[in-house]
């Protein structure tokens, strides 16, 4: 198994999440910043343990600068500056073109970044805003056991070891929410992207698994490490991995070439569908936010079986529900049924043209954003 090299001595550990005091700022100055962001600075330092084990900072982590293990492999770049589009800015120095050439839904992508780079998205404070409006809050511990919880209940499931699990954080940001109609149009792409955050306590984490979508990592506080597949164990599969026999996992990951990188404030890793991956906080916790590009109702394949469905919707035969009977005599008498639809469906096939289809499949990212 491949492995980053150590961090080097006087290396200052994870980064400190900020407090909500701007630099240069006296204190009585932040107490009249308004009721409900009082409220969300303080559940931010609830759930991060802020001023309980560690002296409040007036900005996060000052002067640190992440130290980067060389050699991290061809894929692993560090990033620059003033790039154009929010994709670009994302994925900078690799291009928008490179990524979906050489990356995208293939192989892993590392990209090394500084702190600050993803405030753009959202900064790690304004974390705990709009969590009414979401679409699900998710609590998971390290066996992959999960449940549905409420925001009152982020505060215990974190100190009980839980990773967090935000689900459509771009309903709660209205700047996640540009961010992903942005994307989408940038790459061309016509499935739905959202974000999602996770939370996650000290040395907490996830057991292997591969998710059915490219999931791209945001790394904005603290740090994790990652243990991930270099190649697919499936392509492009319809669904997550199945959780209940994690002998079968392991033995199935072990037949696997696993890296293993730790990601700091400003990082990115990006992982195609069907990949084996397992993540495990640092000794700060960490938080992230994670880029979904949803693959699924947006496949070549989907496109055909909504035009051979549509093609068999105004026929009778199609529509006609069957019974065989308790000794299935009556199944001889659907096969003129199923005849007639087949030939429909030859002569959808025989119809389809494949210049227009890829037209269709490259206007969709310009269309209103999927739900």
């Amino acid at each position: 198994m491949d492995r980053e090299p150590a961090a080097p001595a006087g290396h200052r550990g994870p980064r400190r999440p900020w407090t909500g005091r701007r630099p240069g700022r006296h204190r009585s100055q932040d107490r009249t910043a308004g009721r409900d962001r009082s409220r969300a600075v303080v559940a931010v330092g609830m759930v991060w343990r802020i001023g309980r084990d560690r002296r409040p900072e007036t900005r996060a982590w000052p002067g640190h600068r992440c130290s980067r293990a060389p050699n991290q492999g061809i894929h692993d770049v560090k990033a620059q500056a003033n790039p154009r589009g929010t994709l670009a800015k994302i994925l900078d120095p690799i291009s928008i073109d490179a990524f979906v050439r050489e990356s995208f839904g293939k192989r892993p992508l590392l990209i090394r970044g500084q702190p600050g780079k993803f405030d753009f998205l959202m900064k790690p404070s304004r974390m705990i805003f709009g969590l009414d409006k979401v679409t699900e809050i998710r609590c998971v511990f390290g066996g992959l056991k999960q449940a549905t919880i409420d925001p009152a209940d982020i505060r215990e499931m974190y100190e009980a070891g839980a990773t967090i699990c935000v689900t459509d954080m771009q309903l709660a940001h209205r700047s996640l929410r540009t961010a992903a109609r942005n994307v989408r149009r940038e790459i061309g792409f016509a499935g739905r992207v959202d974000f999602r955050a996770y939370l996650s306590p000290p040395s907490s984490g996830f057991d292997f698994h591969y998710d059915a979508r490219t999931a791209t990592t945001l790394q904005l506080d603290g740090e994790k490490t990652w243990w991930y597949a270099t190649s697919p164990h499936t392509m492009f599969p319809t669904e997550n991995s199945a959780r209940t026999d994690m002998a079968a996992v392991r033995r199935a990951v072990a037949r696997q070439t696993i890296r293993k990188v730790t990601l700091y404030p400003g990082d990115l890793l990006c992982l195609p569908p069907g990949v084996w991956h397992k993540a495990r906080a640092g000794g700060g916790g960490s938080l992230a936010l994670n880029m979904a590009f949803n693959h699924s109702g947006a496949t070549v394949g989907d496109v055909l079986v909504d035009a051979l469905k549509a093609s068999l919707a105004g026929m009778p035969d199609a529509m006609r529900p069957f019974v065989t009977g308790a000794n299935r005599a009556g199944a001889a008498e659907l096969e003129p049924h199923i005849a007639a639809c087949i030939a429909a469906l030859r002569d959808t096939l025989a119809s389809l043209d494949g210049k227009r289809i890829a037209s269709r499949l490259a206007s969709v990212a310009d269309e209103a954003e999927p739900t």
